[in-house]
């Protein structure tokens, strides 16, 4: 077993994980490849904090045993449909009785037709209602008669409309509904009990609303066929928080003016509001794109079987059956250890809560108020939940729950067992109180990968730099004697040393985000206790401003650009600036595959620039549209007139070979170059010397020898560099020809047609940096006129240099 030290790149969700909602689901196939390589073919997975169950699906795709636990019954609802019998016609004929009882009810008929606008049928069905501060402004119209059925259509409301929405307000359900209390949470401020009307989670709907959802509950409630029924129901939960008044009309530039979303993990309800037609989104959900249909006919042949479950509780919690490929069950981690015997799992990968970033249970409330009226299993028990709530719970019951809970998965994973936890959480505090845990329960932090995630998540909403799209994958190893480091002191030193260390190799200014990423990784795996300590990492880092680091404004979300005063004084081996080094590993892919999707770029990156290195995803978006056209899926190198730039870049390399062996020097040629081809030949055939053995430091060795050409005498001194710019920025050109010594001559090699853009320059630290360390310029057609004499002396060269 090797391990995975490295971010990998998340793949597209299968319909079996689009059924639901549920907030931070975790890429499915990145959480297959840590199960595959940790667990053994015989071994048994474990997820304490299954949520939406994605884990445990994709440990049977992988052909491994699972248990899944989490203290939400949601995620025991999840599994347990996703693993029923789906018969399509018998679920079809369950969900039409629903639909001919519901359209065939007067409210329904009522409170949700209008006239047509085009044939001024009176029976329209009104698919939405948009609301403005508690007035209606348009609706979204579908009208069989005239055939307008399949296109629907946006009107703005008449008098009819308007003195209905007044009545329905009266309306009273006849079926049964939650008549249940906000329960006591900071979920539910002030605020919104306010714009929703009420302290009840009846009143999250509207009045006609929770008629058409409390009717549809009680259908299902009567289907006989115990799987359809769950099959139904799911389609229920996926209905009823898209029938809120949390839900809020997309803006028009979406283009989406008939779809509506619960988009933030809180309870708001703003001035905006989408009253959706209940019936018209449960069909939505039954059937068709993203529906309990797609994803139930896709589980066999995404898993290759049909799970055989087993859920356990306090009456059955001594089984120890191993006839299972998912054991489940409500259960809280704090007494897992009644499932589950010591020693006895071979690998954990979870998603522990980060703090009270996000509220799950609550959020699932609105979900498990009706489930629990169908099984009384599924009530929520918001009482053992691991998390933070103002005025309920704090940071240290928070703290100590967890570390019990992760003394208990010590007991379970055996000896030679590893546990990765995937967390992210801006705050110091949560990340301490999360390290303190791990290391008093007994675990080591072996690795931690900073991995950037496709998807926007929940703390988006949380935190200021749009962090959401990374986790943490923080991998641990049972070493009972790990303590925490705890002198202050020595933190600060640690943190402002790091610091300079990811700014450096990134050798650019760095958006405080990526440094911040770097430095969580850095600071978990050195163990610190920060417990104490009153500053956070911007705080310390911030004394340091005007000695050694400088900022700048950044207009994106990732925070102020940070860098040093004096580059010079902390980056000894100058590279080429991190976002230049990006684009030469991308443009190297393209050429090298031509046609490649956008997972081999991630792959590609991520293992090339890893934690504080890593640049943002979107960023490579940009280069992708510089170097390649976008055609089915893939991103296909544009060649043309950039492989004509490569091809002129090479033929500049080897001219300047035959002028440096005419004025009595050895040739060098980069590494990267060596192998590109000139005359049917690859470069490296047209240098003396491959490598550069002569120079002692391994580093200082490694950035010269990425120098487009070197000129070298007999007794192995440098006397020349040439930096050859076709096409990128001419800042990176002087980057490593930096590591030589200031005397060493350097010359930067210009296509003509780039002259002015080069000449326009007024960036003062490049001019400097240009001046400081001995470099000249001078132009592709000057190079070509010096090729072509037949000796060529040192007087010739100087002739054509140019100085800024």
């Amino acid at each position: 077993m090797n391990d995975i030290n490295y971010a990998l790149v998340e793949g597209v969700r299968p319909p079996l994980y689009t059924a639901m909602k549920y907030w931070g689901k975790k890429p499915h196939n990145i959480w297959r490849t840590y199960i595959e390589n940790y667990t053994p073919e015989d071994g048994i997975y474990l997820d304490p904090f299954a949520g939406s169950a994605i884990s445990a699906f994709e440990s049977v795709k992988a052909g491994r045993k699972a248990i899944a636990f989490d203290l939400n019954p949601l995620t025991s609802f999840m599994i347990e449909i996703l693993c029923s019998d789906f018969e399509r016609d018998i679920f079809k004929k369950g969900l039409n009785e629903i639909i001919t009882t519901v359209e065939k009810d007067l409210i329904y008929k009522k409170y949700f037709s209008t006239k047509c606008r085009k044939c001024s049928d009176e029976n329209a069905i009104v698919q939405s209602f948009k609301w403005n501060k508690g007035k209606i402004y348009e609706l979204g119209i579908i009208c069989n008669k005239c055939g307008c059925g399949k296109q629907k259509y946006i009107a703005k409301p008449e008098d009819a409309d308007i003195e209905k929405a007044e009545e329905s307000k009266e309306l009273k359900p006849v079926d049964w509904y939650p008549d249940v209390l906000f329960h006591k949470s900071p979920s539910f401020t002030a605020s919104f009990i306010k714009s929703i009307g009420g302290n009840n989670f009846s009143d999250i709907w509207t009045k006609r609303n929770l008629y058409i959802i409390s009717k549809i509950f009680s259908i299902i409630l009567q289907n006989e066929n115990e799987e359809v029924k769950k099959q139904l129901l799911l389609g229920f939960i996926k209905t009823i928080h898209l029938c809120t008044k949390m839900s809020v009309p997309r803006r028009e530039n979406a283009e989406r003016a008939f779809s509506t979303s619960w988009g933030r993990s809180a309870y708001i309800c703003a001035a905006r509001q989408m009253e959706m037609n209940p019936l018209l989104v449960f069909i939505g959900s039954c059937l068709g794109k993203q529906s309990v249909e797609s994803a139930l006919k896709s589980v066999k042949s995404y898993l290759g079987k049909k799970p055989k479950i087993l859920y356990v509780d306090k009456s059955n919690k001594s089984n120890r059956s191993k006839n299972f490929d998912i054991k489940y069950g409500v259960v809280d981690i704090n007494t897992i250890t009644d499932y589950v015997d010591e020693e006895s799992i071979d690998f954990i990968i979870t998603d522990p809560p980060y703090g009270g970033l996000v509220q799950y249970l609550d959020l699932s409330a609105i979900w498990l108020i009706w489930l629990q009226k169908y099984n009384a299993k599924f009530k929520p028990d918001f009482d053992n939940e691991i998390t933070i709530k103002k005025g309920i719970q704090d940071i240290k019951t928070y703290q100590l729950r967890f570390q019990n809970g992760i003394k208990n998965l010590f007991k379970v994973l055996k000896a030679d067992g590893k546990i990765v936890f995937t967390f992210h959480n801006r705050d110091i505090k949560i990340w301490n109180a999360f390290l303190n845990a791990l290391t008093l329960s007994g675990f080591k932090i072996e690795k931690v990968i900073h991995q950037q995630n496709r998807r926007t998540g929940e703390s988006n909403v949380a935190n200021p730099y749009g962090t959401s799209g990374s986790d943490f994958y923080i991998r641990c190893i049972k070493a009972p004697s790990a303590n925490l480091k705890t002198d202050e002191g020595e933190f600060e030193y640690f943190i402002i040393q790091k610091a300079i260390h990811i700014i450096a190799q990134r050798n650019e200014p760095t958006p405080f985000q990526f440094l911040f990423n770097g430095l969580l990784a850095e600071m978990s795996i050195a163990g610190f206790d920060i417990q104490n300590f009153d500053q956070n990492i911007e705080n310390i880092l911030s004394k340091k401003l005007g000695t050694i680091f400088t900022t700048s404004n950044n207009e994106g979300k990732s925070g102020n650009y940070w860098w040093f005063i004096k580059p010079e004084d902390y980056i000894k081996y100058p590279d080429k600036l991190l976002t230049n080094r990006v684009e030469e590993t991308i443009i190297s892919l393209l050429r090298r595959k031509v046609a490649v999707t956008l997972d081999e770029v991630l792959a590609e990156i991520f293992i090339k620039y890893p934690n504080g290195l890593t640049p943002d995803i979107k960023s490579l978006d940009q280069i992708l549209k510089k170097y390649a056209n976008k055609s089915n899926g893939k991103w296909v190198y544009k060649g043309g007139e950039i492989e004509q730039e490569f091809t002129k870049h090479s033929e500049i390399i080897y001219f300047l070979s035959i002028i440096g062996k005419k004025l009595g020097y050895r040739i060098f040629i980069g590494k990267r170059e060596q192998p590109e081809l000139y005359n049917s030949k690859i470069l490296s055939s047209y240098a003396d010397l491959l490598n550069l053995d002569f120079i002692s430091e391994s580093e200082k060795r490694a950035r010269i020898e990425m120098i487009d050409i070197l000129w070298i005498d007999k007794n192995d001194n440098i006397k020349c560099a040439l930096e050859i710019e076709n096409s990128t920025n001419f800042t990176s050109g002087i980057q490593r020809a930096s590591n030589l010594d200031i005397e060493t001559k350097k010359l930067m090699i210009i296509p003509d047609k780039r002259a002015n853009e080069f000449r326009a320059i007024k960036d003062p630290l490049f001019i400097d940096n240009f001046r400081h360390y001995n470099w000249k310029y001078l132009f592709y057609s000057e190079v070509e006129r010096l090729r072509s004499l037949r000796e060529i002396g040192n007087d010739d060269i100087e002739s054509y240099l140019k100085s800024i």
